[in-house]
């Protein structure tokens, strides 16, 4: 039997892990946490973190979010919605928590992983035949290194350590960024603290949950004909037509949406119109509004200014533009970094492209470098459902019933999409790569496509051609090739149905 090594239990490994042991596989999960979820782990968590999609499309194929959730679930219920995907598929007693990878090493046809175990405070070295990359695009938080910050006389904080309501109560509080986790802190910084500054580079494009307070962002934003309007690097013979004869089609769309959203956030009141094209920005760091954000930035009640840190002296954090604040903690909402540290040198250096990129076929694996896969490193705005479907994608890959392309042309397409990324769509960079919106049905397609199954679920192609992405049908599609395994999940109770 064969054992299959999966590095981290956030959602994307939880789902491989799922996939393996559905199909009889042997299979070991190291977890540097004390607890499941990745992102979603309460140390890893923001306050007030919710997703970004609802509770709908942010599910698993096959197990759908609790209806008592609401529309747009907060990051407890997320995670509690893992550990009960978890518990169900029995994947967590195949769980090692607190156990960190050292180093990752291939010989004599075997993955040779060195792990700590902070527990027990011990050594080991696990064998597998194959290994699971389920670290994800929020691996390690950026903290920008500002000059002079070790005479700050606050605190200095990353996002992702703002998990305490008292890191923020009757402070005067300076968030640096615009990001989700930038824009979100500072709506609550607003309401907790003595005084909320907000300090960014540049304003970018956010999205309500409801277009004109009416309608639904699903619909405007996860269909395969709101999809048709980007640029995308393998195009149908529709996307052919919108970006060639349909041109002015597509700029009125475009042009249309940036007219409503400026109307309805009132952004040239809160000096906060973007300077860049709303499609040329919209991929998995495409932010919603938080509720009540552009609000508190037209009353003042945010205190919003363009500019940067140039320095910090004491307590005085001077601006570039040359104001001076005096804030008692400074919030970076600067995402996260990409890295494998575990992993030997040698394959290292071909997954990573120039500019730090990863260099993978599908988002998933690289021809030369056996027995691996990345799991998750085809974020979307729905990471479950991509993630869920990759993971199967490696169970075939392993068991040889893949379709896929010679080795010559698999290395082609990571060259062309690699070139593209920083050619033909900048934003397509960020996440060293890894990130698949918005061409997330194009991205699933050519998954299904190479697993030899279909890519909808009905043939009335102008249903599946307005709707919006529903993970559901990805489960019907996948029992139509997937064995499984004699004994049967778990039943358990949902935990999300009795904490509320």
């Amino acid at each position: 039997m064969k054992h299959i090594g999966i590095i981290g239990a956030g959602l994307s490994g939880l789902a491989t892990a799922k996939a393996f042991l559905r199909q009889g596989y042997r299979v070991t999960v190291i977890e540097k946490a004390k607890a499941i979820g990745g992102v979603w782990e309460l140390s890893r968590s923001y306050l007030g973190v919710a997703t970004q999609t609802t509770r709908d499309e942010y599910a698993f194929s096959d197990f759908p979010m609790p209806s008592s959730y609401p529309q747009w679930p907060t990051g407890a219920q997320v995670q509690r919605y893992l550990e009960d995907y978890a518990a169900y598929f029995n994947v967590t007693p195949h769980i090692r928590f607190q156990t960190t990878v050292t180093h990752l090493e291939y010989q004599d046809g075997l993955w040779q992983m060195d792990v700590y175990d902070a527990v027990n405070d011990e050594t080991a070295t696990l064998l597998f035949d194959y290994v699971a990359v389920c670290t994800g695009t929020f691996h390690k938080p950026h903290l920008p290194a500002f000059k002079g910050m070790d005479t700050f006389t606050g605190r200095i904080l990353h996002s992702s350590q703002v998990n305490d309501p008292a890191i923020l109560e009757h402070q005067s509080v300076a968030v640096v960024g615009f990001a989700k986790s930038a824009t979100d802190i500072a709506t609550l910084a607003a309401d907790l603290g003595r005084e909320c500054h907000l300090l960014y580079r540049k304003a970018q494009w956010k999205v309500p949950r409801f277009f004109g307070n009416l309608v639904n962002m699903r619909y405007l934003l996860f269909s395969r004909f709101s999809e048709a309007f980007f640029n995308a690097p393998y195009k149908t013979p529709f996307q052919k037509f919108l970006h060639s004869a349909g041109r002015p089609m597509v700029w009125a769309q475009w042009r249309g949406l940036e007219l409503l959203l400026k109307k309805q956030f009132k952004l040239k009141a809160c000096g906060m119109v973007p300077q860049h094209r709303i499609e040329d920005q919209i991929s998995c760091s495409l932010g919603v509004a938080p509720e009540g954000f552009y609000e508190k930035v037209k009353s003042g009640q945010i205190r919003a200014q363009q500019t940067e840190i140039d320095r910090i002296d004491g307590p005085a954090v001077h601006l570039v533009n040359g104001n001076v604040i005096h804030p008692d903690v400074i919030v970076c909402g600067t995402g996260f970094s990409q890295s494998l540290p575990f992993l030997e040198a040698k394959y290292r250096d071909v997954l990573l492209g120039p500019g730090g990129g990863y260099r993978l076929f599908r988002n998933i694996l690289h021809p030369q470098v056996p027995q691996l896969a990345f799991i998750g490193f085809n974020s979307s705005l729905f990471t479950t459902l991509t993630s869920e479907i990759a993971a199967n994608w490696f169970v075939r890959y392993v068991e040889g019933t893949l379709q896929l392309p010679a080795a010559a042309e698999i290395q082609r397409d990571i060259t062309y999409m690699q070139d593209w990324r920083y050619s033909g769509r900048p934003i397509a960079a960020e996440f060293s790569g890894t990130c698949v919106a918005p061409f997330n049905f194009m991205h699933l397609d050519q998954l299904m496509r190479d697993m030899g199954l279909p890519v909808t679920a009905t043939r009335w192609m102008p249903y599946e051609f307005f709707k919006p992405i529903n993970p559901k049908d990805y489960r019907i599609l996948l029992q139509r090739a997937t064995k499984k395994v004699p004994v049967p999940p778990k039943p358990v109770q949902r935990t999300a149905d009795i904490i509320r």
